[in-house]
């Protein structure tokens, strides 16, 4: 059954680049979706396949509002993101990455609990993991287990809460195309703020920049389907960067995320500040085992000599190593 409902209208972003092969299916699980009070914004990055053809064939449908075929390749994918933000008129924003795929009531189910909770600045769901061929190889509930099962019940809870409970030690929202803007909340962050060492975790720093002060609404339920593919951005990242970079990057972006949050002074900024060091002190450790596995030795023990706890840990591991 079609849902409309006159007083929402949603803005749908299709940010692309290279993904032609999964265009299409992308393009037809948003159309057909049961709720249908949304424009289709359709942007390309200057792909190098057949994606532009594609693109120009849906240019004409009623739904499309804009398609914006850029000459130049932009060079990120956030600044995508933001072209679309600033196109977009809906209430809310869906930004649904070109080679993901969703159940055709994923709005039906996210819009409804944006207009139950006004509060909140944004709604995501559950995804599962699909391969290249669309086959589900897994599901993303496995990404908080070490939360134990607070991820298995829909629930409405204070973004700063959030962060401190949750989104500090990792990004626990996996997939933006699994999540609903509320577009007056997006467009208080925006112009996106994007440096190259984010290039793997900008949408983690976008998270924890709408979650300050503010509310967030998860559905327990797998309206999403993650594509982890070699040309994905997860699977650029491991191909491209390799962990010890990807490491190293992060670090610098809990930096920035902590420096945000002094700004934002959420109530409980001293005890988020204690469980972010938790996760830098175990990044710090991976990266410093990881300079000297990889023959960086004067790297590695620089980062020991600025960071002492490390000293004992790695001792630790290569005692168990030696013995093992």
């Amino acid at each position: 059954m079609l849902i409309k409902r006159d007083e929402t209208f949603v803005s749908v972003i299709i940010p692309n680049y290279n993904h032609s092969y999964f265009l299409e299916q992308r393009i037809e699980s948003i159309l057909h979706q049961t709720f249908q009070d949304f424009e289709l914004i359709l942007l390309d990055d200057c792909s190098t396949d057949n994606s532009r053809e594609i693109l120009s064939k849906y240019a004409t449908h009623p739904k499309v509002s804009q398609v914006v075929l850029n000459e130049k390749n932009s060079g990120s994918t956030f600044a995508q993101w933001d072209k679309g933000i600033s196109l977009a008129t809906g209430d809310f924003i869906w930004i649904a990455e070109s080679d993901d795929s969703c159940e055709l009531n994923f709005l039906e189910k996210l819009v409804d609990v944006h207009l139950k909770h006004p509060e909140v600045a944004l709604v995501y769901c559950q995804s599962h993991r699909i391969n290249s061929s669309g086959e589900i190889t897994g599901n993303w509930i496995t990404h908080t287990l070490q939360f134990g099962n607070f991820f298995t019940e829909d629930f409405i809870m204070d973004g700063n809460k959030f962060i401190e409970s949750y989104l500090i030690h990792k990004n626990v929202i996996p997939n933006v195309s699994g999540v609903l803007f509320k577009r007056d909340d997006l467009l208080k962050i925006t112009p996106l703020i994007f440096e190259p060492y984010m290039k793997y975790y900008a949408d983690w720093f976008y998270y924890i920049q709408l979650l300050c002060n503010s509310k967030i609404g998860f559905i327990s339920d797998s309206l999403n389907y993650f594509r982890h593919h070699d040309k994905s951005v997860i699977g650029m990242a491991e191909k491209k960067s390799g962990w010890l970079e990807i490491f190293k990057m992060e670090l610098r972006g809990r930096e920035k995320m902590l420096h945000y949050l002094q700004k934002c002074k959420p109530s409980n900024l001293d005890t988020i500040r204690q469980q972010s060091e938790i996760g830098s002190r175990q990044l710090r450790y991976l990266t410093a085992k990881g300079f000297i596995q990889r023959g960086e030795t004067i790297r590695g023990f620089l980062l020991v000599r600025k960071y002492p706890f490390l000293l004992k840990r790695l001792s630790r591991f290569y005692k168990e190593k030696l013995f093992n």
